[in-house]
């Protein structure tokens, strides 16, 4: 019985680690590198158009992320 534990418990790991280095890497972008575009459907406190990154560029932008559970 002991020996049907251990034997599961190395063949659940070995699957989890061959699963985890099988998984795809998404293409992200390098150190040091710009990053891409913002896109928002809605800028809220602003009037007009909604602006792009580099008019924002040197001023202190407030990012909020809010998430209903």
């Amino acid at each position: 019985m002991k020996f049907n534990a251990v034997f599961l418990a190395v063949g659940l790991g070995m699957a989890f680690a061959v699963g985890a280095f099988t998984c795809p890497t998404p293409d992200l972008p390098g150190n040091g590198s710009a990053a891409p575009e913002i896109e928002a459907s809605t800028w809220f406190n602003h009037i007009g158009a909604n602006p792009d990154l580099e008019s924002l560029r040197g001023q202190a932008i407030l990012l909020e992320f809010w998430a209903t559970w």
